[in-house]
């Protein structure tokens, strides 16, 4: 089987990428998320990390307007992926709009989910935290925002409370994903994620960045991969990098950015990668 794997649009879908995606031939296509462009938002967040919650900070109707602006970015990917005539398995990046983003609080600047739109896509097939054959394969997915593994290691938090709150959902959520293995062990699957494993293709090089320097991938993956060993990983998230690397006998691999026109091809029984 032949799989296009493509993520991190942030509301960008440039026709150069197209142009090469035309010229391939691919059976499916695996998406990593990160559908919506979050510029405006991520500069907020940068600039007031934990010291202030970034949409109070600016008020709520800016915040709301941003918000929607997002929201509708990542929208018109989703439109556009539908449009491919191919199956799309799709993921959460930490970028998307999908059901439990979002506080009580927060609701004040929710402008929506994507579920609630995927339902009327007859080729996306939302596949988060879930497991999905196709043919002779298992696909495993598991995306969303996730506390990364420094945020605990080396706490960003300067109150003792939110350093125990942010733990114990880091705690929380690597429980959720050994569940997804635990009722039947997958023999051969790909797994397709978000985040990077742990010191794998995931320093940042952004110098903007608060975590500049520093790896943001998350270690519960590495002891997955170690134990189930997937044939592929599939990732994104970091748009500083692109390549394939090894993590015991499983390929790791990043297609690169979709908004830089970048994606790869997956070839499963040749065991070949070609990125675009």
């Amino acid at each position: 089987m032949r799989f296009l794997l493509v993520g991190d649009f942030h509301g960008k879908f440039p026709s150069k990428l197209k142009n090469k995606i035309k010229k391939e031939k691919f059976d499916y296509i695996l998406c990593t998320g990160d559908l919506a462009n979050l510029d405006k938002i991520r500069r907020y967040i940068f600039k007031y990390w934990t010291t202030q919650v970034w949409w109070q900070a600016i008020g709520i109707k800016k915040a709301r307007k941003i918000e929607k602006e997002s929201f509708d970015s990542g929208l018109r990917i989703l439109k556009e992926l539908n449009k491919s005539g191919k199956k799309v398995y799709l993921i959460w990046g930490n970028a998307d709009f999908y059901k439990g983003t979002f506080s009580k609080k927060e609701n004040a600047i929710n402008p929506g989910y994507y579920e609630d739109y995927i339902k009327r896509f007859k080729n996306i097939i939302l596949i988060d935290r879930k497991r999905e054959k196709i043919k002779d394969l298992e696909v495993i997915g598991h995306g969303g925002y996730l506390d990364v593994t420094e945020f605990v290691k080396h706490p960003i938090d300067k109150d003792k409370r939110n350093q125990r709150i942010r733990l114990e959902i880091y705690k929380k959520e690597e429980n959720n994903l050994k569940k997804i293995f635990l009722n039947k062990k997958p023999k051969k699957f790909i797994f397709l994620i978000h985040y990077a494993p742990y010191k794998i293709m995931d320093k940042v090089k952004l110098k903007a960045s608060p975590m500049y320097g520093k790896y943001v991938g998350w270690e519960p993956y590495n002891k997955v991969i170690k134990r189930y060993k997937p044939l592929f990983v599939i990732c994104g998230h970091m748009h500083e990098y692109r390549g394939a690397k090894k993590l015991g006998k499983s390929i790791i691999i990043n297609p690169g950015s979709a908004y830089e026109s970048k994606a790869a091809i997956l070839d499963t029984e040749k065991n070949k990668i070609k990125f675009l």
